[in-house]
């Protein structure tokens, strides 16, 4: 049977069978216990000033900042566990309300109780609690609640002071009144009736109306709000009364008792109730049909609409749910799918179609699911949808391509004349990767291997089969009657006529991998999706390249679609709007869409667009997202700095820090709040003083290690998904101090020490210049002393005498020898006088010289010896100069002459081993100290004593010259008798260098 009888004869009655959807459901975020709250019961849910998400439960209460739950109770400070209501005052103050009714408010991160719980137990007695949204605490701290069972509302001052405030005495129903803006409502009489009355008296509006009892519920659960044209809404139980200030009213019975009413900023209506979930009435038009439900079969305690349109629902049963947006809905098998895994969408008059991964097509119109059989395997799954221009659709799973007029379905198999030829008994199958049909009804299909032209039930052309031309084909389109483009594994190929040409040579841009393929209007313009390499746009000649750098959710496109002048692109993370007009002023505004904004999935197979909706296929369903009502977030996530770690170490958190130089290790958490991107936010940050250029992160902390001195300002902004980050930073500024030795005062006291200790240094240094100068001077003025010690006037005129009267008596020998000596001892002490330290052997030399004038002078009167000790070498041993001689002289002249004996003179040198000296003994055998002196003339005490001041000085002199210790010992030595019968005098003679 060939393929066309074949075709005929299959045919598959579809299995009509309509399912009403039970209303498109939002994805919810549900946080309970496993996510850190300590209670799945909820009992309220508000939002604060700094955007944190506040939770009061039967255990505590918990803030929320979009990552983590941090849990307060008793241990904290609260004053009980159960809390029924948070509520912000004027002064930023979170109050929490606690059973049974003692109230704590939370401030700078610490929790204080009331100070007058005590009166407030009083009031409440047992088991009444305030009536929820009943209670405000204004900018004076006065306190106004009213009491489920109170009978009035109550006034406590800030001193303690307590009153009651009623409408009047003889009413039985409800009360409600108004102070500083807020609306009190409580109960009082018995109204024992079918219906209670309630008395308003508000500014517009004092009139009486009724309401009718519960049948279900005996006790009265009482809640009031005012809507937005000045009506008011009054629950009791399971009944709603709405008053209008005309004095109009209308009634309506709910589902469940209320236990939440709320108007929000588009003046609808949102009622929570027990067991029944929540509904909300458009306008807060009562008698029309609800808007929309929500969480059906929970009890919703509280709703909160965030600053980020984000809605919030209180459970008693299940925690909190958090709806992102009501502009994304999902339908799944629950909801009439056959199958959750959706390979491909398409858009076909009224209808939306999907291609499930079964043999069904599934079709959503007029809120309805109709599941259409394609074939009898369901196994093969359907890969691709599209319409033609009759609305029919063009079918292809992994085998056959299939067309459907919504009556039948017609199956064709790959009737290429090759097949035919050489595969007669085989199955022919396609390999379809992309369809589209045009408007002569001939149909082109991007295939495995080529491109492939069907027309009226037969395959007539092949590029690989005809042409031997093998391009894996996955997106055709036809931009003129014989012009065709392909997207292709290689990139972008033409056909022009039957000729081939590849764009990719003239366009790097155009060489990428192409999964789909989009004709921007009727110019040549046109738009390709890659895989790996973001989107390229091409019109005007030139190509733009879009990628995740440019914030695209990934770079692999599954998908595209165009919508007036709004691009989509589905990647495998997510789903992007790019809007082309912006793509002249090269800033692309790109608007990004994932599972937080309500996706059912990131990883997105397929897309189809209209002018209300986006329909984006996924492994786990199909999400609608209604774009066109949708409200991106206009206001940036705020940001906060949480924590400051200074050397690992916590530190509490100011806006200004001085640390030391060696305190520059800073670690920095910071925290943007945004409910809708959850975990996934993003950080622009930057350290002036180090760099102005902002750094992008998804990290909460940086760390910033071995930071210089300086002063520095830490910045954090938080980035949204779709890029908005606000204009004020949150900022720390801190200066990290210069070291001691660096800074100016030390390093001015430093120049100034520095400065002094040179001047001193200087002073010291002429001091000590001066001294020293003072010391020569008088070091030569004493060897002057001791050369004119030396060359003795008295003993130069006798020794010239001496010399005479040898001449005279014509003893030429003797008198030229002591002319010879005279001479030379002269010529040794001039010499002599010209160094500070000369060799022992000079000195010894001359005195050797002196001694032998005095004793040829004297005839011999006395005798002398100069005894070296071995170990001195003369030559080598250096000695202050005139130090010997002088005792020399004294030994002569007051110790030997004038003595009846022969006199005896000896000089001694000593060497003492490891000593840096000389001893130097000069011993003789006169008449002794004593008897000398005592011989003195008055004349000759004067002069002798001269001399030995003379000597000392010098001595004094040279040891602070030189260092040393030099000093004379005289002994007086004595015969048996006791006599004196010589002097010993015993000098340290410095070796000098």
């Amino acid at each position: 049977m060939n393929s066309f009888k074949r075709a005929f004869c299959f045919i598959v009655l579809t299995s009509l069978f309509s399912l009403q959807v039970a209303g498109q459901k939002p994805l919810y975020r549900n946080y309970s216990i496993g996510n850190g709250l300590p209670s799945s019961e909820i009992y309220h849910v508000f939002q604060d000033s700094k955007n944190y998400i506040w939770l009061a439960t039967n255990m505590g209460v918990s803030r929320f900042d979009g990552r983590e739950f941090k849990t307060f109770d008793v241990q904290n400070g609260l004053p009980e566990n159960t809390v029924f209501e948070t509520y912000e005052d004027v002064a930023g103050r979170i109050w929490f309300i606690g059973f049974p009714f003692q109230l704590a408010y939370f401030k700078e991160d610490s929790i204080y109780k009331y100070k007058y719980n005590d009166l407030l137990r009083r009031v409440a007695g047992k088991g009444n609690v305030p009536v929820k949204k009943s209670l405000i605490i204004d900018k004076d701290d006065e306190l106004f609640f009213s009491l489920m069972r109170g009978q009035a509302v109550y006034h406590i001052t800030p001193a303690g002071r307590m009153e009651k405030i009623t409408q009047g005495v003889g009413f039985d129903g409800i009360n409600v009144i108004e102070r500083h803006g807020s609306l009190f409502y409580y109960q009082s009489g018995g109204n024992a009736g079918k219906n209670i009355n309630i008395r308003i008296n508000i500014p517009g509006m004092r009139q009486d109306a009724s309401i009718n009892r519960s049948e279900n519920y005996s006790h009265g659960n009482i809640f009031t709000v005012r809507g937005a044209n000045g009506e008011l809404f009054v629950s009791m139980n399971d009944y709603i009364l709405k008053v209008w200030p005309d004095g109009r009213t209308f009634m309506k019975k709910v589902c469940g008792r209320v236990i939440w009413l709320e108007v929000d900023s588009k003046d609808d209506l949102w009622i929570g109730t027990e067991k029944c979930g929540a509904v909300v009435f458009n306008k807060g038009n009562l008698d029309a049909e609800p808007a929309n439900r929500y969480l059906t079969g929970f009890s919703v305690s509280a709703i909160t609409t965030d600053k980020e349109g984000g809605k919030w629902f209180a459970t008693f049963e299940d925690g909190v749910y958090y709806l992102a947006s009501e502009n994304f809905t999902t339908l799944r098998t629950e909801d009439g799918l056959s199958d959750n895994r959706i390979n491909c969408v398409a858009i076909a008059g009224n209808k939306v179609v999907m291609g499930t991964n079964d043999n069904y097509i599934n079709v959503l119109k007029e809120g309805k699911i109709e599941q259409h059989k394609i074939t009898n395997n369901p196994e093969r799954g359907i890969r691709q949808i599209e319409p033609d221009q009759n609305n029919n659709l063009w079918i292809s799973n992994i085998d056959y391509l299939y067309y459907y007029d919504w009556k039948k379905v017609r199956e064709f198999d790959n009737n290429h004349d090759f097949f035919s030829v050489n595969y007669i008994n085989s199955r022919k199958n396609f390999n379809i990767k992309g369809i589209y049909p045009d408007k002569n009804g001939m149909v082109y299909l991007g295939e495995g291997n080529g491109m492939t032209i069907f027309d009226n039930g037969k395959v007539i052309y092949n590029s690989f089969l005809d042409d031997d031309l093998e391009l894996r084909v996955e997106s055709v389109r036809k931009m003129g009657d014989s012009l065709f483009m392909l997207g292709t594994l290689d990139g972008l190929w033409l056909n022009n006529k039957g000729k081939y040409e590849y764009l990719g040579l003239l366009d790097p841009m155009l060489k990428y991998r192409i999964t789909d393929l989009k004709l921007l209007g009727s110019n040549g313009s046109f738009v390709i999706g890659t895989k790996g390499y973001g989107v390229v746009i091409h019109r005007g000649g030139k190509s733009i390249n879009i990628t995740s750098a440019d914030g695209l959710t990934g770079n692999s496109v599954t998908s595209l679609c165009i919508t007036d002048s709004l691009l989509w692109v589905a990647t495998n993370n997510g789903l992007n709007m790019v809007n082309l007009n912006s793509l002249d002023s090269g800033h692309y505004k790109i608007m990004t869409f994932n599972k937080h904004h309500g996706l059912v999935s990131n990883e997105i197979n397929n897309i189809a667009g209209d002018k209300e909706n986006i329909y984006i296929a996924t492994n786990s369903g199909l999400t609608i997202f209604n774009y066109r009502h949708y409200k991106p977030v206009t206001s940036p996530p705020p940001v906060y700095i949480t924590a400051l770690r200074v050397m690992a170490r916590d530190t509490v958190v100011n806006p200004m820090y001085r640390l030391k130089y060696n305190q520059n290790f800073i670690s920095v958490q910071f925290l943007g709040i945004s409910y809708l991107d959850g975990e996934e936010m993003t950080y622009k940050c930057r350290l002036r003083g180090l760099s102005d250029e902002w750094i992008k992160t998804t990290n909460s902390q940086i760390d910033y290690a071995f930071l210089p001195p300086g002063k520095y300002v830490f910045e954090v902004l938080a980035v949204n998904s779709n890029g908005l980050a606000g204009e004020q930073p949150a900022a720390i500024a801190f200066t990290i101090l210069r070291p001691y030795w660096k800074t100016w005062w030390f390093i001015a006291l430093m120049i100034l020490m520095g400065a002094g200790l040179i001047v001193t240094v200087y002073l010291l240094r002429m001091k000590q210049v001066k001294e020293e100068n003072t010391l020569r001077n008088d070091l030569l003025w004493y060897r002057q002393q001791a050369l004119s010690k030396q060359m003795d006037p008295h003993f130069v005129f006798n020794t010239l005498n001496s010399i005479q009267s040898y001449i005279i008596n014509n003893d030429r020998l003797m008198s030229s020898q002591y002319l010879a000596k005279f001479a030379k001892l002269m010529r040794q002490i001039l010499n002599n006088s010209q160094q500070q330290a000369i060799p022992l052997s000079d000195e010894l030399s001359a005195i050797r010289i002196y001694l032998e004038l005095e004793s040829l002078r004297f005839q011999q009167k006395f005798n002398y010896d100069i005894n070296i000790d071995p170990d001195i070498q003369p030559e080598l041993c250096y000695i202050p100069a005139f130090l010997i001689q002088p005792f020399v002289e004294n030994a002569i002249w007051h110790g030997i002459m004038g003595i009846d004996r022969v006199g005896y003179l000896k000089i001694d040198l000593i060497m003492n081993p490891g000593e840096e000296y000389i001893t130097c003994m000069i011993e003789d055998n006169g008449k002794g100290r004593k008897q000398s002196m005592a011989e003195k003339t008055e004349y000759e005490k004067g002069r002798s004593s001269v001399g030995i001041s003379l000597i000392n000085s010098r001595l004094k002199l040279l040891n602070s010259f030189y260092g040393t210790d030099m000093k004379v010992v005289f002994t007086d030595l004595y015969d048996e008798e006791g006599k004196g019968s010589g002097t010993r005098v015993q000098i340290n003679l410095p070796l000098l260098s």
